[in-house]
């Protein structure tokens, strides 16, 4: 309803800046439009999605390449192109502001308690206190615990009672959901569903492998059975399309804008030391699938079969990263380089094959990743990036393998098109400072 009216209030906003002869008989089809948009992308799931600048975006998007179409084809409405982009902007504006205001009203009756939903959680203490954790660690928590049972008849102080306690609990307490915290047995899975069927309360399952699972859960039918298609990352569709596309608008611009420098740092190359100008290494990429990443040579033409003879000089005590403070195999032009990256420009090309992104974890050599322990292996799960979260949070300076998995997993579970921009943002301020860069 909310969305409907910043919809309409949109319209009618747009028909002022851009007058048309007579939108009223159309403003059920533009608000119904965007509605259906919306609900295409997925803008009205529970959680976050309603929060979700990107949904709305491609939701009115969407709703604009139809009204579009609607006014090109016959039988053509009448509705002027001219009209669209003002609509479009300004609904989602409105749409914008709406669900804000909306958050904020909402968060303030949480925060004194109006509207929140009482919730019951059946499990163990131990498994209790991590769903107790994780609500008070979530903003937009809308549950009120009002406490727990246990799933046998074991004494606890702390709970309302046991199983054999549920009826009556649901029965005085009158809890709108129910949480199973942890993995139970069938039969008091089953006990808890009925007490649930017959007090009108929902069921919430919250699995015990969940909590050490990062990415984001699904829910689907394996058959006739519920289960969970755990993503390791964010990037599904629409995300990958978005990304995509922007790698291939950025490259492209960013290749022609480079090409009079990168024919100047190959002559420099030409001329310093004898060797290829242009450095091949094999580098493991999405899904664990090997590529050759380009580069400016930066080292004589030896520097890999010396790698073993220096190897004890790696500034890394973890062998799954390798770098030399000052690495002998470098050259003068190859010092200037590495400096302010400029080596890195030629993977610009790896990034137009798709086999690299502008921003995303930098891609290992075999060798480091026949070392990897199984929590490690979230690097491999999307597209290696010329930047990213270790690049702009310290480089170099950061010479703890785990830590540098850690940035690069907070960077798969959170990422948006707007994180992608500033990490590029970000990356011209490291590359002119030279910071970590050896």
């Amino acid at each position: 309803m909310l969305d409907a009216i910043a919809i309409g209030t949109a319209t009618l906003l747009a028909t002022e800046i851009a007058p048309v002869a007579d939108t009223r008989r159309l403003w059920p089809s533009l608000i119904g439009l965007v509605l259906i948009g919306l609900n295409a992308n997925s803008a009205y799931k529970p959680g976050d999605a309603r929060r979700d600048a990107r949904r709305l975006l491609l939701g009115v998007g969407l709703a604009g390449v139809v009204l579009a179409v609607l006014a090109i084809l016959p039988p053509s409405i009448e509705l002027p192109l001219a009209f669209l982009p003002t609509f479009l902007t300004i609904a989602l504006a409105a749409l914008i502001v709406e669900r804000w205001l909306v958050d904020l009203v909402v968060r303030q009756a949480y925060a004194h308690g109006i509207g929140l939903r009482k919730a019951l959680i059946v499990g163990r203490h131990s498994e209790v206190d991590e769903i107790v954790t994780g609500l008070q660690n979530d903003l937009n928590r809308d549950h009120r615990i009002i406490g727990y049972v246990t799933p046998s008849q074991v004494y606890d102080s702390k709970a309302l009672g046991s199983i054999d306690d549920l009826d009556s609990i649901l029965d005085r307490e009158d809890a709108a959901e129910l949480i199973i915290a942890g993995s139970l047995r069938a039969e008091v899975v089953q006990r808890v569903a009925d007490a649930c069927i017959k007090h009108g309360t929902a069921m919430i399952a919250v699995p015990s492998w969940g909590r050490g699972v990062r990415g984001w859960a699904e829910p689907v039918k394996v058959g006739g059975l519920p289960g969970y298609h755990v993503h390791p990352a964010r990037l599904g569709m629409p995300a990958l399309v978005l990304k995509r596309a922007t790698d291939l608008v950025l490259t492209t611009v960013g290749l022609v804008a480079c090409a009079p420098l990168m024919g100047l740092i190959a002559l420099a190359i030409k001329i310093d030391s004898r060797g290829p100008v242009f450095f091949r290494q094999r580098r493991v990429g999405l899904g664990g699938r090997d590529f050759m990443m380009w580069k400016f040579r930066s080292m004589t033409h030896e520097a890999e079969m010396k790698r073993d003879q220096i190897s004890h000089l790696n500034a890394y005590a973890d062998g799954r990263l390798f770098k030399l403070r000052d690495d002998p195999r470098v050259t003068r032009v190859g010092r200037v380089l590495r400096r302010f990256s400029l080596d890195e420009l030629p993977q610009l090309l790896n990034v137009l094959a798709g086999e690299m992104s502008l921003v995303g974890p930098r891609p290992p050599v075999p060798a480091e990743v026949g070392r990897y322990e199984p929590r490690h292996f979230v690097r491999l799960s999307v597209v290696p990036g010329l930047t990213g979260p270790w690049q702009v949070g310290g480089r170099n300076l950061i010479t703890d393998f785990e830590e540098v998995v850690r940035l690069e997993r907070e960077y798969i579970d959170g990422w948006s098109l707007r994180l992608d921009l500033r990490i590029m943002a970000k990356t011209l301020g490291v590359v002119l400072s030279g910071r970590g860069a050896y």
